[in-house]
Order: C-alpha cells, then sequence, then structure tokens
C-alpha cells in the first residue's frame, strides 16, 4: 500500500489526497441546520474519504455515496457538490429516521430503506461500514475526551 501511494505520489503529483478536515464545519452546520446530527458527517468519511470522484461497484457516487436515482429523488444532480449532496443526504437520513432508529438508520444508508426492510437483516458490507462509522465517532470523542 505504501509503495503504491509513492508512486502515485511520484508520477501523478497532481493527485491531491482528501483531507476531510477541510469540509468538517461546513458540513456538520448544513446537517444541524436540517435537523440531522452532525455526527452523520463521519457518515460521509467513512462512505468515501471525502472524495467527491468515489465511485463504489454499485454505481454509488460523491462524498456520500448515494445512488445517483437517490440523489436526484432528494435534489442533487452534481455529485462534485459537496453542498448539493450534503442537502440530498440530510432529507434521505431524515426519510430513513422516520422509519429506523439507531443503528438501523446507517444500515438503512447502506442497503437502501427499502431493502433493508425487506431483508431484515443487514449485509457484510452495511455491517462493515456501521464499524467504520462507530469507529470514526468513537476517535473523535475520544479526541474530544483527551482535551478536557
Amino acid at each position: 500500500m505504501i509503495r503504491l501511494i509513492i508512486i502515485l505520489i511520484l508520477f501523478f503529483p497532481s493527485i491531491s489526497f482528501a483531507d476531510c478536515t477541510q469540509y468538517k464545519h461546513d458540513v456538520q452546520s448544513l446537517l444541524s441546520h436540517k435537523g440531522i446530527s452532525p455526527d452523520y458527517y463521519y457518515l460521509m468519511v467513512a462512505e468515501s474519504n471525502c472524495r467527491h470522484g468515489a465511485v463504489s461497484r454499485s454505481g454509488a457516487v460523491g462524498f456520500w455515496q448515494m445512488m445517483p436515482s437517490t440523489m436526484h429523488r432528494y435534489g442533487c444532480r452534481n455529485h462534485h457538490n459537496i453542498i448539493c449532496q450534503t442537502n440530498a443526504a440530510a432529507k434521505y437520513i431524515k426519510s430513513l429516521e422516520k422509519r429506523f432508529s439507531g443503528d438501523d438508520v446507517i444500515i438503512a444508508w447502506n442497503m437502501g430503506g427499502h431493502n433493508y426492510k425487506r431483508a431484515k437483516k443487514p449485509t457484510k458490507q452495511a455491517l462493515g461500514l456501521l464499524h467504520k462509522y462507530k469507529q470514526l465517532l468513537k476517535n473523535e470523542n475520544d479526541k474530544k475526551d483527551d482535551m478536557l
């Protein structure tokens, strides 16, 4: 892995590796403004590591790794625009929170609410995302505790 990063830096110096902290304040503020927990910022980090050009095997795109049809349904047509995509993500999260609670919101996010309801059990991929999200959140809370 380290060799790959060194090769990328040497041969493609214009590639910039995402620094999620540059988006943290704006995304968390927007989520709060929309009535969503700012902790969902860590869902975006877990999904794409803040890479606007990220594309999953299933076709999910952008910062929030939303399926294009879901993103469009919630009002965003530009997956490269973090504000547009965060607005769509907030609307989608709100709709999921009406049907699910707690960890099930993250699992439904990953699987699609209708798929999760039908399957009644999470996929390994959804559980992996949930674990990564919780770990990022725990790391942030540990940092805050260390500062006290």
